[in-house]
């Protein structure tokens, strides 16, 4: 039991790994990221990776949510699992927001036209 803390009278495994998670509560935890993680790019008005600080706002909110469900991850292991999934959510932005990514990228290349 050496793994265990007792948090309002329930027993919670403190060491739990990602995978050890329900596939519901998974499934769960990816949409979620993906929604947070895409507001924040068009907040930035970005298709590239968020800078370290909004990446770890991002994170956070995310881990609020995650025990506001009553799922009991450490941070540590949503922070990994977020940074795995990073590319593959930036990449998913033009997928889902077509239009918006290319007006993105036309923004982009006006500002970098300007500065020349």
């Amino acid at each position: 039991m050496k793994n265990h803390i007792k948090v309002n009278g329930k027993l919670l495994q403190s060491n739990k790994r990602f995978s050890q998670l329900k596939q519901s509560q998974k499934n769960w935890i990816a949409i979620e990221l993906n929604k947070l993680y895409h507001s924040k790019m068009k907040e930035r008005r970005t298709t590239r990776k968020l800078p370290s600080t909004h990446r770890d706002e991002v994170i956070s909110s995310l881990y609020e949510k995650i025990q506001e469900r009553e799922i009991w991850i450490s941070y540590n292991e949503v922070e990994k699992y977020a940074f795995s999934k990073i590319a593959k959510i930036v990449n998913s932005f033009r997928k889902q927001y077509p239009a918006l990514y290319t007006e993105i990228e036309e923004e982009h290349i006006k500002i970098k036209n300007k500065n020349k």
